[in-house]
């Protein structure tokens, strides 16, 4: 399904029904926006993982403009700001009151512009994997010295600073440097996800070079109320711990669980616990279990 806001065409796909039976009467479950990562990924990153999800609230996914099958707009565009004001576009569009916001590394940025600009549009944040400045990259680059290898070393700096030349350039980053993200290294499960996405090369060339070098909201955090699920991860190289524990300082009204067993992806390395607790924060109140 598409939506005309902002003056580009948006891809949104719903998942569950967002008004069910309860016994005698209907009522209608919570709404939770979906933000995937990148830049230049699709909602795809997401899929089958979530679907368990949408037994408790409806899942709104969405492609980011000039990603996946959005409408490809001018990378000059695509601030994180703008990302914001097409996800408060969308809701109003589809004529909702306050949401649920979920938001995957660099999805999960613009979910935290999206929190500073528009707090009374949400009801509760999930920030999964991601960071609140800048300051994610030698963080990252820390960690990889460690656990990467010298020819991953080497590349890592040409996707991070919109470096890569042609397709066949990313798709040889990709093949070299996936593995990094993933604990356990399912062959299968990483050809399969890593090949659904539909990529959008120079919208990630040009927020790398362009807009993640002056990407920090942490001024703003400490002023944002909104009830937060921060998760991090023990073995995410790219927005390392430190990066949750950050957010955590700065949001507060926030909460940081630690998935012990995952990489960049604990919604798909630890899929069951990832549900239940996600679950339980989107539809309870106070701590998570």
């Amino acid at each position: 399904m598409f939506a005309q806001i902002n003056g580009v065409k948006i891809y949104f796909d719903v998942e569950g029904s967002g008004y069910v039976p309860d016994g005698e009467r209907m009522v209608a479950k919570p709404v939770c926006f979906v933000v995937h990562g990148g830049p230049g990924s699709d909602h795809s990153d997401f899929k089958p993982w979530l679907t368990p999800l949408s037994d408790v609230v409806q899942l709104v996914y969405l492609d980011q403009r000039a990603n996946g099958q959005s409408e490809r707009v001018d990378p000059d565009t695509c601030t994180l700001e703008q990302l914001a004001d097409d996800i408060e576009a969308l809701r109003k569009y589809l004529g909702l009151g306050k949401i649920h916001l979920m938001g995957h590394s660099f999805g999960g940025m613009v979910a935290q512009v999206y929190a500073t600009r528009y707090p009374a549009s949400l009801n509760k944040l999930v920030l999964l994997c991601t960071a609140p400045s800048k300051e994610f990259y030698p963080a990252a680059m820390e960690f990889a010295s460690k656990t990467a290898t010298e020819e991953q070393l080497k590349v890592i700096p040409e996707l991070f600073e919109g470096r890569i030349r042609d397709e066949q350039h990313l798709i040889e980053w990709w093949d070299l440097c996936f593995p990094l993200y993933f604990h356990h290294k399912d062959e299968q499960i990483m050809r399969e996800t890593g090949n659904r996405p539909i990529g959008a090369l120079e919208v990630a060339n040009y927020t790398f070079k362009h807009f993640m070098p002056e990407y920090d909201v942490r001024p703003e955090l400490p002023s944002c109320n909104v009830p937060t699920l921060i998760i991090g991860a023990r073995y995410d190289w790219v927005t390392p711990l430190s990066q949750a524990e950050e957010m955590k300082r700065l949001l507060p009204n926030s909460q940081l669980r630690i998935f012990e067993h995952s990489g960049h992806m604990p919604f798909i390395e630890e899929q069951d616990d990832f549900i239940k607790t996600t679950a339980h924060f989107l539809t309870s109140e106070g701590e998570v279990s």
